[in-house]
């Protein structure tokens, strides 16, 4: 059995160490990946503090996504059908995940790469894309018994993911507010063709909200960011709004008035992608990807900010944290 290098991750909160580990072997089922690059999420920086939907045992390698060349096939016909093949994957939820020089991982997990796409962009393919898409199916299948026309609130909307929302609401036709934090973001958005943004440190944010949600009749909020936020979003909202929780960017604690349950008719939900994904079959997802790839060079692309080598992940996650709605910090291995 070889040796490979990887960023090891000895208990939550602490920093990740560059050691030589063992090369897995992939099982029935399973494929070994010889990884090209991965990206830091802030999934990645939640699962790194311990406060992750998916917990593995200590010491472990994080990264959800990335993309390589999958060298080994265990049993089955999935997994030799991809052999030799290069793939957008996702870590297995029982195994180390992308941060290595290699990976094992099921090959339900592994989509093959068209040529058209580079292995940067193809390192992105699973957990924003495929965000953004379960985002308007969501809207699509809530209940909509009067057939109004609705838009979406999103929060953190100078995100990666922001910026698919507002692209995929512009090919869609459907109306999408977005909030951010900061008045350059503001300018950075609607200099990219965001039609409507608000800054939530404006004075007057909440009526600003309010407006624009009421004349839009944006009643399905998608929440990355929690805290004192999340009372405002549903105050500004119309009546018998959805919102999910799909973050926590602030970590205070989100306190939400019973009357905005009891007399406004507003639902509250949490978005999980995992979880989402759990009740679809291989073939949706692969369907999926197909249809993220025929979209990844314009309203599913992601603006890479940086690359490190895996000796710099430490800078790289730093830099990320700190610039997040500068672009991905991509890993290379």
């Amino acid at each position: 059995m070889g040796k490979m290098k990887a960023a090891v991750l000895h208990e939550a909160g602490q920093p990740l160490k560059i050691s030589e580990i063992d090369i897995p072997k992939p099982g029935p089922g399973e494929v070994l990946i010889k990884m090209h690059a991965s990206p830091i999420n802030p999934s990645d920086l939640a699962f790194m503090g311990g406060g992750y939907g998916i917990q593995k045992k200590y010491p472990v390698v994080p990264g959800f996504e990335g993309s390589g060349t999958v060298v080994e096939a265990g049993k089955g016909f999935l997994p030799k059908l991809w052999n030799g093949k290069k793939v957008s994957c996702a870590a297995s939820p029982k195994y180390n995940g992308c941060w290595a020089e290699y990976m094992v991982t099921s090959a339900n997990m592994c989509v093959p790469v068209s040529k058209k796409i580079n292995m940067e962009q193809a390192s992105m393919m699973f957990v924003n894309p495929m965000t953004a898409l379960a985002f308007f199916d969501v809207l699509k299948k809530l209940s909509n018994s009067k057939k109004e026309k609705r838009g979406i609130i999103n929060t953190a909307a100078a995100s990666a993911l922001g910026r698919m929302i507002i692209k995929l609401g512009k090919k869609y036709n459907i109306p999408v507010v977005s909030v951010v934090r900061r008045q350059q973001q503001v300018e950075i958005l609607k200099a990219e063709g965001a039609e409507f943004v608000v800054n939530s440190s404006d004075a007057d944010f909440e009526s600003q909200l309010k407006e624009i949600a009421h004349k839009l009749n944006t009643n399905v909020i998608f929440d990355a960011v929690g805290g004192s936020l999340v009372q405002k979003l549903l105050d500004a909202a119309p009546r018998g709004a959805h919102l999910f929780i799909y973050g926590r960017l602030d970590p205070d604690i989100c306190e939400i008035l019973p009357g905005n349950l009891i007399f406004s008719g507003n639902h509250i939900h949490g978005f999980w992608l995992a979880e989402y994904l759990k009740n679809k079959n291989f073939f949706h997802s692969l369907k999926t990807t197909r249809k993220i790839q025929s979209l990844i060079g314009n309203e599913l692309s992601t603006q890479v900010n940086k690359t490190f080598p895996m000796e710099k992940i430490s800078e790289a996650i730093e830099i990320y944290k700190n610039n997040m709605s500068s672009g991905k910090v991509l890993i290379r291995f």
